[in-house]
């Protein structure tokens, strides 16, 4: 899983984005995927985490307030493990400190590592390709275009040399389509009220491209229904073939799936 922090889907576009266009137009791309609200970085990561929905796992402003929650919810890594399926992030290079939140925050999630390298995204592409495992599930989170987006303005030419930065590093990741499920999406947009932020409710900030590509992901495909950022974690856990807690608040993008499509599930 791929997460390019603060891409906008209108970003993504032949001149700026050519890889990620073209992965998307060979294989399934949401056309309305949104993101949670609030769309800010930590509600959106802790519902990617979690399955659920900021208003039920609380966690909106960094801090180590969520671990007293954990005990409540089911972590999709906690889930994973429990199928013998470890899960590595890998990010670009952090303070100290926040070495240490994310470290713990991760452990308690059931996170199996986390590896940190460089500051720019194909810097940590490339780390995710040295660590990659044919097991479980590979996170990389890329924020290239969120920092730009909060310095210069969201689709600023400053943010489209960022995207273009991102697209680079998801072009060197793109072989893992080639016998791996590759979900490329983002936690949020930005610049629909003001310019240099997104938390506030606005389409714009709510827009999210998502992009799955693999060998059982269907071709040439476009998902036209709406798509939510909470519809990945069962996503994840059904093409694993791994029940999903009734607790999650998505389902699973079946229809993105030539198996399914074959089977005639409806997603």
């Amino acid at each position: 899983m791929v997460l390019a922090d603060g891409l906008r889907p209108d970003a993504v576009t032949r001149t700026h984005m050519p890889s990620l266009d073209a992965l998307a137009r060979a294989y399934t791309q949401a056309l309305r995927a949104t993101t949670v609200r609030p769309s800010r970085t930590v509600a959106a990561l802790a519902s990617l985490a979690t399955g659920v929905a900021p208003a039920s796992h609380g966690l909106i402003e960094p801090g180590l307030g969520f671990l007293t929650k954990l005990t409540r919810l089911r972590p999709l890594a906690r889930e994973l493990n429990r199928a013998g399926l470890p899960s590595r992030i890998v990010a670009s290079d952090l303070l100290f400190s926040e070495r240490a939140v994310v470290r713990v925050l991760a452990a308690a999630a059931g996170v199996t590592g986390v590896t940190s390298a460089g500051r720019r995204a194909r810097e940590v592409a490339g780390a995710a390709l040295a660590v990659h495992q044919t097991d479980g599930v590979l996170f990389v989170y890329l924020n290239d275009a969120d920092l730009a987006g909060h310095l210069h303005g969201w689709m600023s030419p400053q943010y489209l040399e960022a995207a273009a930065e991102l697209d680079a590093a998801i072009g060197a990741l793109a072989v893992l389509a080639d016998d791996s499920l590759l979900i490329v999406l983002a936690d949020h947009g930005g610049g629909g009220v003001t310019s240099h932020d997104h938390a506030e409710p606005h389409l714009v900030n709510d827009r999210i491209p998502l992009v799955l590509a693999g060998p059982d992901v269907t071709r040439r495909h476009q998902l036209t229904g709406k798509v939510s950022l909470l519809d990945i974690p069962p996503t994840l856990l059904w093409w694993f073939g791994l029940e999903i807690p009734v607790a999650y608040e998505g389902r699973p993008l079946a229809q993105a799936f030539r198996t399914a499509a074959l089977a005639g599930v409806a997603g």
